[in-house]
C-alpha cells in the first residue's frame, strides 16, 4: 500500500486520504487489507465513510484471512464503525434489489474467514456486547430470505598491490608500459596466483588505514582504469574486487565509487555464498553510502537472494548500524520490506529479524517507509512482537507497546496458537509492561487448550517457572485469585492438576521464593555491613574535627576582663557566624549518621519487606547525611578563613577560590552518581 496513503488512514487524515481516491480500490498491504480494512482496524469513521462513499465496492473485499472490514472492525468492538458499515450495505442493497439482485447486508453478515469466524463468532469472542445486540437485531430483521452473492475476489604485480606499504611507484610504472606494449601489460594485469586473485583483488581487499588510504585508492584507479575491459572475474573464494571493496564498510566507499565509475558495464559484483556486492555493502555499510553507489549503478540487485534465501534489506536488518543502508534500499523500492527470506528456518522479513536482534532503530527505518509491514508473519505465524519475547528483546517489546497498532499484535496467534504472552511465560524476558498491558488477554487459548494463566500453574506444578514468571507473576495475590481464572478447558481431564495439588504447589513455591528472598537478604547484609563500617568511620572523624573546631574557634577569645572576657573576638562577624553554623551542621550530621547505622543492623534480622525498606533507608540516610556534613565542613573551612583573614583580601581569595574548585568538583561528582542510584 502507498505509504502516504496507509499514514493518512492510520492517522485518520480524511484530507490527504481525499487526494488518492482514484487508486483506492488497488492498494493492499502485505496481509491484503485494503484501505477500508485499515480504516476499520483504527476506528476512523471519517476514514471509513469517505472509503466508502468514493470506493463502495471494498465493503466486500477480503484479506488474506478471508476477512471483510466489517470482521475487522468486530474483532476490535468499533461499533460505529460497524454501524457504518452495515448501513453502506443497506443502501447498497436498495439499488441491487432495484437492479434484480440484493442481499448486501446479509453476505456481509454472513461471510466467514478461514477459521470459519462470521462477525458475529468475533465480537461474541471479544466480549463486544453491544455489538452482538446490534448483529441480532439486524439478523433477525433479515428473515425475508433475501437472495445473495459473494463478490471474490596476480603474479609480481600482485605481491606489489597487498604489500601493506603500497609502492605506488612500481604500480605506476608498470602502468606506463601499457604505451609500450598493452598485450603484454595486460597479461600483468590479469595475471592470478594460486587463488586467482589478481592486482585489483589484492588492492581492494588491503585494509584502508588513514595514512595509506589515498595510496590504495589511487593504485586501485590505477589498475580499473588501464584495463576496464576485463571483468576481474571472481577468486577461489568467490570474490570480486567489487564485494571485497564493499565489505570494508565506511573504508571502502571510494573504492566502490572508483570501480563502479570506471567498469560500469562489465564489473561483476559476485561473492561467496551467492551473495553480492550489495549483501556486503548491507552488513559493514552504516553510512549507507556504498549502498546508494551500487543501487544507482544496478538497481536490481535489491531483489538478489544469497543460498540462505536472504536479501540485502535482510542483512542490513541484523546490522545495528545498519539504518543508513536500510533508508537507501527502501528509498529504492519500498515493497522489499515484505520480501521473506527462503531459508529452512523459515520466512522472516527484515522486521522479523531486527527485532530478533533488538535493533529499534532499523525497526523504526522500516516502519517509517513501510508503515504496514508490522503485519506480515513469519513461517511459525509469528508476529514481530512474538519474536522480541522468544528473543529476549525488551528495548523492542517496549517499543511496539507503544505504538499504535501494538492491539493487533498482543493477542495473535501463531500456527500453534500461542500468543506473546504464552511465549513470556517460559522465556527470562522481564517484561512486565507487556503482562500488565490492558490489551492483554491473559486466558486466550492455545492448541494445547492452556491460556498464560494454565502455563503458569503447569510449569509451577513442574518447576520450571522461567525467571519473568517467578519474578513478577507468581506471588501471593496472584495464587489465591488467578485459579478461578484458569481457561477451564483441562480442569475435568486427568491432565489437570487437581486443587489439593495446587496448594500443595503454592507452598512449596512460596517456600522456595522465601529461601531464595533469605540467601539473597544475607548476602546483601554481609556486603553492606563493610559500607556500614566505613560510614561510622567516616562520620567518626568528621565530628572529631568539628567537636575540635567549635572549642578552638578561629580568631580565639578575648582574654581581657570585662563583659566580653571569655567570649569569642570576631564573634561578631559574618564570617563567624557563617563558620558556627555549618560547623554544627556537619557535627549534628556525621553524629545522626552515626545512629543510623545502628539502629538499622536492628532490621538486618529480619526479611520481610517492611524491615528491608527500613533498613536500606536508614543506609541511604546515612549516605546522604555524611555528604551533606563534609559539605558542611567545607563551608565552615571558607568561612573560617574568610573570618580570620578578612584583612589580607589577595590571601583570603585565593584560599576561598582554591577551597571552592574542590567544592564544585564534588557537586559535579555527586550530579553524575545520584541518577545511576536512582536507575539501579
Amino acid at each position: 500500500m502507498n505509504p502516504s496513503l496507509y499514514r493518512s488512514v492510520m492517522g485518520g487524515n480524511v484530507a490527504e486520504l481525499r487526494q488518492h481516491k482514484d487508486v483506492l480500490d488497488g492498494e493492499l498491504t502485505p496481509n491484503r487489507n485494503t484501505v477500508l480494512h485499515v480504516a476499520a482496524e483504527f476506528s476512523h469513521l471519517d476514514c471509513v465513510k469517505e472509503v466508502l462513499e468514493a470506493c463502495p465496492s471494498l465493503l466486500r473485499r477480503r484479506n488474506i484471512k478471508k476477512e471483510t472490514p466489517l470482521h475487522t472492525a468486530a474483532r476490535d468492538g468499533h461499533a460505529e464503525i460497524v454501524e457504518a458499515l452495515i448501513l453502506r450495505a443497506k443502501e447498497l442493497e436498495t439499488g441491487e434489489l432495484e437492479s434484480g439482485w440484493g442481499g448486501a447486508v446479509k453476505e456481509m453478515l454472513r461471510a466467514t474467514n478461514v477459521d470459519g469466524d462470521t462477525a458475529l463468532h468475533m465480537a461474541a469472542r471479544n466480549c463486544h456486547l453491544d455489538l452482538e445486540a446490534k448483529y441480532l437485531k439486524v439478523l433477525e430483521s433479515l428473515q425475508k430470505g433475501l437472495r445473495y452473492w459473494n463478490f471474490l475476489d596476480s603474479s609480481d604485480v600482485g605481491y606489489i598491490m597487498r604489500d601493506s606499504e603500497v609502492d605506488r611507484e612500481k604500480a605506476e610504472e608498470i602502468m606506463r608500459a601499457t604505451k609500450v606494449d598493452k598485450e603484454e601489460v595486460e597479461g600483468i594485469m590479469r595475471a592470478t596466483k594460486v587463488d586467482r586473485d589478481t592486482a585489483l583483488h589484492m588492492a581492494a581487499r588491503n585494509r584502508l588505514e588513514n595514512e595509506n588510504r589515498d595510496s590504495y585508492l589511487e593504485v586501485v584507479k590505477l589498475l580499473s582504469k588501464e584495463d576496464a575491459e576485463f571483468q576481474h572475474p571472481p577468486n577461489n573464494f568467490q570474490e570480486t574486487p567489487l564485494y571485497l571493496a564493499a565489505e570494508r564498510g565506511i573504508m571502502g566507499v571510494a573504492i566502490v565509487d572508483t570501480l563502479v565509475e570506471t567498469n560500469k558495464s562489465l564489473l561483476t559484483y559476485s561473492g561467496p555464498l551467492g551473495r553480492t556486492a550489495l549483501h556486503a555493502a548491507a552488513l559493514k555499510d552504516f553510512t549507507g553510502q556504498s549502498t546508494k553507489k551500487l543501487l544507482e549503478w544496478k538497481k536490481d540487485l535489491i531483489n538478489q537472494a544469497d543460498e540462505y534465501g536472504w536479501t540485502p534489506l535482510h542483512y542490513a536488518a541484523c546490522n545495528e548500524s545498519g539504518q543508513g543502508s536500510v533508508k537507501e534500499q527502501l528509498a529504492m523500492d519500498i515493497s522489499v520490506a515484505c520480501i521473506t527470506t527462503t531459508n529452512k528456518d523459515g520466512l522472516e522479513t527484515a522486521l522479523h529479524i531486527a527485532a530478533a536482534h533488538g535493533h529499534v532503530d532499523v525497526m523504526k527505518e522500516l516502519l517509517s517507509y513501510n508503515p504496514d509491514c508490522w503485519e506480515m508473519v513469519n513461517s511459525k505465524g509469528q508476529n514481530a512482537l512474538h519474536i522480541a519475547v522468544d528473543m529476549n528483546r525488551y528495548s523492542v517489546i517496549t517499543y511496539i507497546l507503544g505504538m499504535s497498532w501494538v492491539g493487533q499484535l498482543i493477542n495473535q496467534k501463531d500456527y500453534e496458537g500461542n500468543t506473546p504472552l504464552h511465549l513470556l511465560i517460559a522465556s527470562d524476558c522481564y517484561a512486565d509492561e507487556l503482562w500488565m498491558h490492558h490489551r492483554a488477554d491473559h486466558h486466550a487459548f492455545n492448541g494445547k487448550n492452556m491460556t498464560p494463566v494454565d502455563l503458569v500453574w503447569s510449569n509451577l506444578m513442574e518447576e520450571r517457572m522461567s525467571n519473568f514468571a517467578a519474578r513478577y507473576i507468581v506471588d501471593d495475590t496472584f495464587l489465591d485469585s488467578e485459579f478461578k481464572a484458569c481457561g477451564g478447558r483441562n480442569l475435568a481431564c486427568n491432565a489437570h492438576v487437581n486443587l489439593a495439588k495446587l496448594k500443595k504447589a503454592r507452598t512449596h513455591a512460596n517456600q522456595k521464593r522465601r529461601e531464595a528472598e533469605r540467601k539473597e537478604w544475607k548476602e546483601a547484609i554481609e556486603h553492606s555491613a563493610t559500607l556500614f563500617q566505613t560510614i561510622i568511620i567516616v562520620a567518626a572523624l568528621i565530628a572529631t574535627i568539628t567537636f575540635a573546631a567549635a572549642f578552638t574557634i578561629p580568631g580565639g577569645y578575648d582574654g581581657n576582663k570585662g563583659r566580653d572576657q571569655g567570649m569569642a573576638i570576631l564573634a561578631r562577624e559574618s564570617a563567624f557566624k557563617a563558620f558556627t553554623i555549618t560547623n554544627t551542621i556537619a557535627m549534628v550530621c556525621s553524629v545522626t549518621s552515626i545512629f543510623l547505622c545502628l539502629t538499622g543492623m536492628f532490621y538486618s534480622l529480619s526479611v520481610s519487606n517492611e524491615d528491608r525498606d527500613h533498613y536500606l533507608g536508614r543506609y541511604l540516610g546515612a549516605v546522604g547525611l555524611i555528604i551533606v556534613s563534609m559539605f558542611s565542613l567545607m563551608i565552615a573551612f571558607i568561612a573560617a578563613t574568610f573570618a580570620v583573614l578578612a584583612h589580607a583580601i589577595a590571601l583570603t581569595v585565593s584560599t576561598c577560590i582554591i577551597a571552592c574548585f574542590a567544592f564544585i568538583g564534588y557537586i559535579v561528582e555527586l550530579g553524575k552518581g545520584i541518577p545511576r542510584c536512582q536507575k539501579n
